[in-house]
């Protein structure tokens, strides 16, 4: 069944069409890997889907329910967690201080510094073992108190993913857009098996990357876009025997 459906989306930017008429379907508790060249409309999707763009054709439904439009705080209450090509962490504070505003409800009227030092206080005890799990299923138990930007980036993206992993609500799908840019192999692995994990937990991905080693070994199916435009889907071994997605990533004199 398809958790989130997105039918012939459409955006444009001052007549440049970086998604035309674009559709996907991402099927619960599978990874969807969207792939393609620099510019290919990649992100543009994302956006409009999270409700950072607003598509000017298409609808998008998530669980059933229309979405297309909608704010991107109402997105996320639905259980829509997204991540970004560049770190969305607080640099400045504490890994555990990023876990406390992350676990925060999207409704809250708190002042934010007040709520980091009076957290105890008020959130239930439920989100904060919560963190605590997180903190352990993740790896950063031991690095709670570290001022993040004393962090290696690896982690510092390992740290976005427990931030969505203690959302309140609860992710129903994860988006992550480009996790792997910039880790290490190792970085990498420990990055995979996580998702593994959540996925075998039952959680849902979409996913954007350039890392075709790791698109492959963790997608169960793949959309290729080139030019704002849908060229193909498949499993894996489809999308690597596909000549024209060999075409739009290397070009003809490349196939040749």
């Amino acid at each position: 069944m398809a958790l989130l459906q997105v039918q012939n989306l459409t955006k444009s930017f001052g007549g440049l069409l970086a998604v035309n008429n674009v559709s996907l379907a991402v099927e619960e508790k599978s990874i969807l890997g969207l792939i393609g060249p620099n510019g290919s409309g990649k992100t543009v999707t994302f956006d409009c889907i999270t409700g950072f763009q607003k598509p000017e054709h298409g609808r998008i439904f998530f669980q059933n329910q229309e979405i297309t439009g909608r704010r991107p705080n109402q997105i996320a209450l639905r259980g829509v967690g997204r991540s970004f090509q560049l770190t969305g962490v607080f640099t400045k504070l504490t890994v555990y201080q990023n876990l406390i505003f992350a676990v925060q409800e999207k409704t809250l009227r708190r002042n934010f510094n007040t709520s980091l030092r009076s957290v105890k206080g008020w959130l239930p005890p439920d989100r904060l073992k919560r963190i605590e799990l997180v903190l352990d299923y993740t790896g950063l138990q031991r690095l709670k108190e570290e001022i993040v930007s004393n962090l290696p980036y690896g982690q510092q993206k390992i740290l976005e993913f427990a931030s969505l992993m203690v959302m309140n609500p609860d992710p129903v799908l994860y988006m992550l857009d480009e996790p792997f840019a910039g880790l290490t192999q190792a970085e990498i692995n420990s990055y995979l098996s996580l998702m593994r994990e959540r996925r075998d937990k039952g959680s849902t991905f979409l996913l954007v990357e350039h890392n075709m080693r790791a698109v492959m070994g963790i997608c169960d199916r793949i959309v290729v876009l080139d030019h704002g435009e849908k060229i193909a889907e498949g499993n894996p071994e489809e999308i690597q025997a596909n000549r024209r997605v060999m075409e739009a990533y290397l070009g003809h004199d490349g196939i040749a």
